[in-house]
């Protein structure tokens, strides 16, 4: 499959392919609020349990997975969070396979 190079949420006149492409839409459903797409409401992440005071990241992970699912081209997936109490920021690290390619993926939230 095809799609339109993204870097940075911008557009590029580029195109990626293959494994950079199943990477850049679990990016994109990681990125996107749960219900934010009108056109597809249940894309996307729940992100009570990530941010804010009442944060849990227990939950929070079993958030990513639920929302993860929804690209069934990524496999055996594993989180990590590390957690920044002073800015109550966290940043996801994730590793899956896609085919026979392992992936790796760095998402922040603040």
């Amino acid at each position: 499959m095809q799609d339109i190079k993204l870097d940075d949420g911008d557009i590029r006149f580029d195109y990626v392919n293959d494994d950079q492409e199943v990477i850049q839409s679990a990016e994109i459903i990681l990125g996107t609020r749960k219900g934010e797409f009108s056109f597809a409401p249940e894309m996307g992440l729940r992100r009570a349990n990530l941010l804010g005071k009442k944060s849990d990241v227990e939950i929070a992970a079993s958030d990513v997975y639920e929302a993860l699912q929804q690209e069934d081209r990524l496999k055996n997936i594993n989180v990590k969070a590390i957690v920044n109490d002073h800015d109550r920021s966290i940043t996801l690290k994730l590793t899956g396979n896609v085919g026979e390619t392992k992936a790796e993926m760095e998402v922040d939230y603040a």
